[in-house]
């Protein structure tokens, strides 16, 4: 039995990784929450679910082994929380699928990308707010410029931005949840902390990735609370609970016309699409020439996470304006197979054509002293920078709520480095990190109903955040 889960893309998308700028594949879902239909919020039944700002990315395996957002675990996972009410972010890594680029030796270009999806995700969720009164405006979230800058069609010398309407704020912190299947769940162990993520994006500099993100993530919300509060009015003006739903998508960005993944299942005409693309591209282009024309002689009030930039008093600025209102989202982690231990560091290496060729003493003595230090065998390298961001990166996962969902057969990880690692994290004092074991279950969640186990302990963990539950209450 399919337990194939997730609909079509609501958006499909390149967001530049914060890496290097390479575009990375993205897909979007909005959950029923953000349905065009007038039982969506504000005016929903009581036992409705609104639209809560909760969302929820999910990273995949491997690229080089097959790896990528088309992966049928991670079907299963972002299917699981998109219909407990997140809207969910899938993405390739770099080379995956025939994607832009190719998987680097080290992961630091995939936390890259992740870092980036995450700066959208966040940006798009904050801006999405399709059932306020201004939702069917376009463009409402750019106040201020000059009248006659605005009257002879050009774009104002500055972006005010406009904090959610304060009636549809959500009634709880809404939640940010980062996980990943078994490379993807050792990228998302790897990630900084997510303020220290979202610090980049604050008051990002004039043509950098994090402000095309930004950019990008504010301007597509727009455009779908556009079409979601037209769809919705129209539906309540004209009901025909006959008439089947149509799903609005939206493709942008500059590598989707190579995609066959979910294309015969697309719902816009490709005129209809090439109009929204043509919009996209316009908008970025108007921002950058706004920009540009402000950084170099206007001066814009902006912050980073420590202050203001260190730039000469009265000098212009070069970076976009920070946020008012930002939403405050309370992260959360799910790392379903976690890659742990030796395999943890060398994974990639393993399978590089370039290493495989290495002469057999070398790849010997490489081999042997990744497991030397891993036993502590050898006396490890004086701690530096990089110790202290993997430290930093470990935190996140006792600080916040974080579940992995791991199986006692795992063909790549001994289980018993697994239990070792869990157990270390959640010895740590005040720990919100929880383990779960699955037993019989292989890498691959391939034998007997181990799959359905694994829905079924994503759908808790999901719930048990939602409704602010313990992690051991609802997976015991």
């Amino acid at each position: 039995m399919s337990l194939a889960m997730l609909p079509r893309p609501s958006l499909t998308l390149t967001v530049p990784s914060l890496h290097d700028g390479l575009p990375i594949d993205c897909r979007v879902y909005h959950p029923p929450a953000l349905a065009a239909s007038p039982d969506a919020p504000p005016n929903a039944p009581p036992n409705a679910p609104s639209w809560q700002k909760h969302a929820a990315i999910i990273a995949h395996p491997y690229a080089p082994l097959g790896g990528c957002y088309d992966d049928p675990i991670v079907d299963i996972v972002a299917g699981t929380l998109l219909r407990l009410g997140f809207l969910v972010g899938t993405f390739n890594f770099r080379g995956a699928q025939g994607s832009a680029g190719r998987t680097s030796w080290t992961a630091k270009a995939e936390r890259g990308d992740y870092m980036a999806v995450v700066g959208f995700v966040s940006h798009y969720v904050h801006f999405l707010d399709p059932f306020s009164p201004a939702g069917a405006g376009a463009d409402h979230a750019l106040e201020g410029g000059d009248a006659a800058g605005d009257a002879a069609g050009d774009v104002p010398s500055a972006i005010r931005i406009r904090p959610p309407t304060p009636d549809y704020v959500p009634a709880t912190t809404p939640i940010l949840l980062l996980g990943g299947y078994s490379y993807g769940a050792m990228i998302t162990s790897q990630l900084p902390s997510f303020e220290a993520i979202v610090a980049l994006f604050i008051s990002p500099e004039c043509g950098s990735p994090a402000a095309e993100v930004r950019l990008r993530a504010q301007h597509l919300a727009e455009m779908q609370n556009t079409v979601l509060a037209s769809a919705r009015n129209a539906a309540i003006d004209r009901p025909t609970p006959t008439t089947p739903r149509r799903h609005v998508g939206l493709r942008v960005g500059g590598d989707e016309e190579n995609r066959t993944s979910h294309d015969t299942r697309r719902s816009l005409s490709a005129e209809s699409e090439n109009k929204m693309r043509h919009g996209v591209a316009e908008y970025l282009s108007r921002t950058k020439k706004r920009h540009s024309r402000s950084c170099s002689g206007q001066s814009l009030t902006s912050q980073n996470a420590g202050g203001k930039h260190d730039e000469p008093e009265g000098a212009p600025s070069t970076h976009l304006l920070s946020i008012p209102g930002w939403t405050a989202f309370r992260p959360a982690y799910l790392l379903v197979s976690p890659l742990q231990g030796i395999v943890t560091n060398l994974v990639t290496l393993s399978v590089s054509p370039t290493l495989s060729s290495l002469p057999g003493k070398v790849w010997a003595r490489l081999s042997t002293k990744g497991s030397r230090e891993a036993a502590g065998l050898e006396t490890p390298e004086p701690p530096g920078p990089a110790h202290a961001a993997a430290a930093d990166a470990e935190a996140k996962l006792t600080q916040n709520t974080t579940l992995a969902i791991y199986g006692d057969r795992d063909g790549f990880v001994p289980v018993r480095k697994l239990r070792a690692w869990a157990s270390r994290l959640q010895a740590v004092p005040d720990s919100r990190f929880r383990a779960h074991e699955v037993s019989g279950a292989d890498h691959f969640w391939a034998s007997g109903n181990v799959a359905f186990t694994l829905r079924e302990a994503v759908r808790a963990f999901g719930a048990s955040l939602l409704d602010h539950n313990d992690i051991d209450d609802t997976l015991k």
